[in-house]
């Protein structure tokens, strides 16, 4: 089965659940490796040092047919709001925002 990337909190994630990225702190210092996997104890260490979110691995149960939809989906939904023209900074964050949610759909 596919796997997928998944930003959470640290408080709505799961022991169990592995890390997609590294978990750094203000000043760049690794904290946690991708790769490691995550118990209550590690969660509630980054709850306290005010770490706002982690990435996560989870399992993707859709198939690809899905996943297309949920894309499809996603742009529509953004390119609805930014419709019409509008000055090269527009365009610039309309694209930012088109490029975060397929990434996070996918």
């Amino acid at each position: 089965m596919k796997s997928r990337t998944m930003f959470f909190a640290p408080g709505r994630a799961a022991p169990g659940m592995t890390l997609a990225k590294s978990i750094t702190d203000r000043e760049g210092n690794t904290l946690l490796a991708s790769g490691t996997t995550l118990t209550s104890e590690t969660l509630d260490r980054l709850i306290r040092r005010g770490i706002e979110t982690v990435c996560v691995l989870v399992l993707d149960p859709r198939d690809d047919e899905t996943i297309a939809s949920e894309l499809l989906t996603a742009r529509t939904r953004v390119d609805t709001i930014f419709r019409g023209t509008g000055s090269p900074a527009r365009e610039e964050l309309h694209m930012a925002i088109v490029n975060y949610r397929l990434e996070s759909t996918k």
